[in-house]
């Protein structure tokens, strides 16, 4: 089993808010909103002030970002929060299912949902809320998550009791 290399930021901007918008050696640009991570930890909770977190640049040649203070976020982090908040609409929802293997029935046992509700979330235009792309995200870089749900859907008629 091979792993991905880590990620190389080329180019960090900062956005409005807790933004930062990031060009990645291979991957490109993406843009990451930093809002719950910094007040959700404490290491970096100093960059709650606009004037720190506006100087933000790229350290130890792209594989973090860094700020004034010595305070840093590591290139993987950024691009798995990225990841993360990334839109998941149908076309994701879809994507990820193939991915799986499941089918609509087994996706919806799989999320604990109605088989209409699998099928409206592939149709254009759906909402997919954020609990259920959370959970697909998930499965997808846990593998194991997924195997501990899953239930084969069997053809045929259950046999008698």
């Amino acid at each position: 089993m091979t792993s991905d290399p880590p990620a190389n930021i080329e180019k960090v901007e900062t956005l409005p808010g807790f933004g930062l918008r990031l060009k990645f050696r291979k991957g490109g640009w993406r843009k990451v909103d930093l809002e719950g991570f910094v007040s959700r930890y404490k290491s970096v909770a100093k960059l709650a002030e606009p004037a720190r977190f506006a100087k933000a640049k790229v350290i130890d040649w792209g594989a973090a970002i860094g700020w004034p203070g010595d305070i840093g976020i590591g290139a993987d982090t950024l691009l798995r929060l990225s990841q993360e908040q990334a839109s998941f609409g149908p076309p994701q929802f879809t994507a990820w299912q193939e991915r799986a293997n499941l089918s609509n029935q087994e996706c919806a046992d799989v999320l604990g949902l109605a088989l209409t509700t699998i099928k409206s979330y592939r149709r254009a235009g759906a909402t997919i809320p954020d609990a259920v792309a959370i959970a697909c995200r998930a499965m997808e870089n846990e593998p194991a998550t997924l195997a501990a749900h899953f239930r084969p859907r069997r053809s045929g008629r259950p046999k008698a009791a």
